[in-house]
């Protein structure tokens, strides 16, 4: 590859690194400032390794769950290892990488990167497992982000109704869908307290369970409850009218940052296709006449 090409397209790659670090850290920020992380610090398992938490926080659970991913990191590891150079060195993409390298102008740099796919094919199937992983965490986030005011509503509800918070709870969950990572740590959550646990305990492995911020911020008021002997109803009332306020800054925050989001796609997949539409034949006709008059002068 040349030392040009080689030298830019390091730098995309830093620049697109630093832009996915900044992202995050001003999606946290922004986080931070909705809902407020100042949360208890609930138990953490201390007895479940890093992978092992992050697969369960992820919904992954069971006693071989690390195993089966790293079997999973390996195996994607080692195609990728195995089917990355036999790509690159297959003809077919050779003979793109030449044809597009007569093209003028962005010729060269299209023929090396049709040449660097391989290897970046391999580099996003060596870390498809993390991303399938993190991609699951984010959706159970969303997912129980979007159930919990109902689920307080409900029991504020039935609290006013008369009914005690495990009672309350256990008409909840029937009349919710199965299936719903709330829905189902609650029910384990109930199962605990049969089994004769703490309701304090159960509801702070609860929130371990789920580590979602608007769970914690439930929990600690309904320990707090429990402590003090507060009502309920008085309680997670206005925390689900908190929880959908703040569900409704988030998406006008989303809503007023998808120009910006919009930009890279515009530029990168429309402009171009744009302009050589628009401005193709006339370039062509350039060509054409500045060929036409070369030859005229050379004869």
């Amino acid at each position: 590859m040349n030392q040009p090409i080689l030298i830019l397209v390091i730098l995309v790659l830093i620049v697109a690194l630093g832009t996915t670090i900044l992202s995050s850290q001003r999606r946290a920020r922004a986080r931070a400032r909705l809902w407020d992380e100042a949360a208890p610090a609930f138990e953490h398992r201390p007895e479940l390794g890093r992978i092992a938490r992050w697969l369960m926080l992820a919904g992954i659970r069971g006693p071989t769950a690390s195993l089966r991913f790293g079997l999973a990191c390996l195996l994607c590891a080692s195609i990728a290892a195995v089917g990355a150079p036999f790509m690159a060195a297959s003809p077919q993409l050779t003979a793109t990488a030449y044809d597009l390298s007569s093209l003028p102008v962005m010729g060269a740099p299209l023929a090396q990167l049709v040449l660097m796919l391989p290897w970046f094919a391999a580099l996003l199937l060596g870390g498809m497992p993390a991303l399938l992983v993190r991609a699951r965490r984010d959706r159970r986030i969303v997912a129980v982000e979007e159930d919990l005011p109902l689920v307080l509503e409900l029991l504020a509800t039935l609290a006013e109704g008369g009914l005690g918070f495990d009672a309350s709870l256990d008409r909840v969950i029937e009349s919710q869908p199965s299936g719903r990572p709330l829905v189902d740590e609650l029910q384990i959550y109930r199962l605990e307290v049969r089994g004769g646990g703490s309701r304090v305990e159960c509801l702070q492995r609860l929130a371990s369970r789920l580590e979602v911020t608007p769970v914690n911020n439930t929990v600690a008021a309904l320990i707090q409850a429990e402590e003090m002997g507060s009502g309920l109803a008085d309680i997670l009332r206005p925390l689900a009218e908190d929880l959908r306020q703040r569900r409704r800054e988030r998406a006008l925050a989303k809503a007023e940052a998808l120009p910006e989001k919009l930009v890279f796609p515009l530029v990168i997949g429309f402009l171009p296709a744009l302009l050589v539409w628009t401005l193709g034949p006339s370039f062509f006709q350039l060509v054409n006449t500045i060929d036409t008059i070369t030859r005229g002068t050379g004869q």
